[in-house]
């Protein structure tokens, strides 16, 4: 591919969101800005990716386009995000005015054999598989067409990489495990509309058309969990918070989608959380997940996002064995995967 799409993506990225971000490319590309980055690891298809692609290949009805959200689709009903990869950042709060937040390499950026093997027993990822192999079966999809590539998009910090898509007719983001929002990991395992794909440029609608398409009959929001917020919020809270959870097991969620999501609907309520790690004694290897606790009418509530409930609790009684407030990296040794 004409490497000017590349350089005009990165303008437009700059323009359209805040923060410092960099392109990550496959080795042998003789692209030199100070904003690229190569990566250390081959960008390889795991299985069930390969056969999708294959398929998809062959497919004559559907276009470019449509492929591509087939993809997005598959990986979102089919994946779910490895929230164990947060418990080992680390917080520098070295500067007060600037708290950071810094992720380990090993943790799926920086891999080996080992690694490999072992992410083939399960279904977790992290942004930096999702974006390699998803990136990858997108060349793999567009053959010797040179005018559209996709590559990876990573903040400078490492924090979280997504899929970048450019050529001559448009430039677009997919972020399928947005960090700061409901992920469409989980959006889509709720039947709801896709909203982690930005259009930086689309010259004659062609992806907004396929996304629409694909958009069209879904609701953004659950209508059991609109039925209830019409019915409890704001009379009864907790009953409010139980109903929606009620909801949720009914659909295949994990416990980080199901974290994320009763996370949104607390906080609109306008309370202040506390975000705290529970083991998964249930997990074939040492695994915690993300649950979190608030105060409401001078009681503790703690969301327990494994055993998906709420119950009420004294704080000062919590298993310092199970939860943990404040992990630090290498608090266990991780053997990768």
């Amino acid at each position: 591919m004409d490497d000017k799409y590349i350089i005009q993506f990165y303008n437009e990225l700059n323009q359209s969101l805040d923060g410092d971000y960099k392109i990550i490319l496959e080795p042998n590309r003789d692209l030199k800005e100070d904003w690229i980055e190569y990566d250390q690891v081959k960008w390889e298809l795991e299985e069930q990716i390969q056969d999708l692609v294959k398929v998809l290949s062959k497919e004559n009805t559907l276009s470019f386009e449509e492929k591509i959200l087939k993809i997005y689709s598959y990986i979102c009903l089919n994946y779910i995000y490895d929230a164990n990869v947060l418990y080992f950042f680390k917080k520098d709060t070295t500067d007060i005015n600037n708290i950071k937040y810094i992720a380990v390499d090993w943790y799926g950026r920086i891999i080996d054999d080992t690694w490999k093997e072992n992410r083939k027993k399960h279904n977790r990822r992290i942004c930096y598989e999702f974006a390699r192999f998803y990136a990858r079966a997108i060349n793999e999809l567009r053959g010797k067409d040179d005018n559209v590539e996709a590559f990876m998009v990573g903040d400078t910090d490492n924090l979280h990489y997504v899929v970048g898509l450019t050529g001559n007719e448009y430039s677009v983001i997919l972020d399928l495990d947005d960090f700061n929002n409901l992920k469409d990991l989980t959006r889509l395992k709720l039947g709801l509309t896709i909203k982690g794909i930005k259009i930086l440029r689309d010259k004659h609608g062609r992806f907004q058309k396929v996304l629409d398409k694909f958009n069209k009959d879904k609701l953004s929001e659950l209508t059991e969990v609109e039925e209830v917020k019409k019915r409890l919020k704001g009379k009864d809270t907790i009953r409010y918070f139980n109903s929606v959870i009620e909801i949720l097991k009914r659909y295949n969620i994990d416990s980080q989608g199901f974290f994320e999501y009763m996370r949104s609907i607390i906080e609109q309520e306008g309370f202040e959380i506390e975000k705290l790690w529970k083991e998964d004694i249930g997990a074939p290897e040492r695994r915690y997940e993300r649950c979190l606790i608030f105060n409401f009418n001078n009681k503790t509530y703690l969301l327990d996002s494994i055993d998906k409930e709420l119950k009420e609790i004294e704080r000062e009684k919590i298993d310092k064995k199970v939860f943990i407030f404040n992990p630090e990296e290498n608090e266990y040794s991780y053997y990768g995967g």
